[in-house]
């Protein structure tokens, strides 16, 4: 018999819950430039999504979410080249984080532990592909 493969969003939130309990891993992420396109599409989305929540102008959200894509832009390039494993993960890292930021939202006081718990998450992942880079290009 064979097994029915999990569809497209259980996959997304298992790797989600991976990367922010420190268990994901770079080789497991699509080596694929539409699934880069598709984290970063959902990842602004969710940011503007998390932004306007929180009451921000539309502008300002804008502009948060547009420096926070470009910085996960500019830490996925390595040696000239582009990462798209680490910029598929950073870009799942991020909805993770933005959902538990608007989770946060009905719990005062939780955003400090989500910005701290989000934060060692991110240096977590970059460490990861920074000791593992020969493994991430294969």
């Amino acid at each position: 018999m064979r097994r029915e493969q999990p569809g497209l969003v259980v996959a997304i939130i298992h790797h989600c819950w991976r990367l922010l309990s420190f268990r994901g891993e770079l080789r497991l992420m699509p080596d694929s430039t539409g699934f880069v396109w598709f984290a970063m599409g959902a990842s602004f989305f969710g940011g503007m999504a998390e932004q306007l929540v929180r009451g921000r102008p539309f502008v300002m959200a804008l502009v948060t979410t547009g420096v926070w894509l470009g910085l996960v832009f500019f830490a996925s390039r390595r040696e000239g080249g582009f990462d798209r494993r680490l910029a598929s993960a950073l870009g799942l890292l991020t909805i993770a984080i933005q959902f538990l930021l608007v989770l946060s939202i009905l719990i005062p006081g939780s955003d400090w532990l989500v910005a701290i718990w989000s934060g060692l998450a991110v240096m977590h992942l970059l460490s990861a592909a920074n000791n593992d880079r020969g493994s991430v290009w294969r």
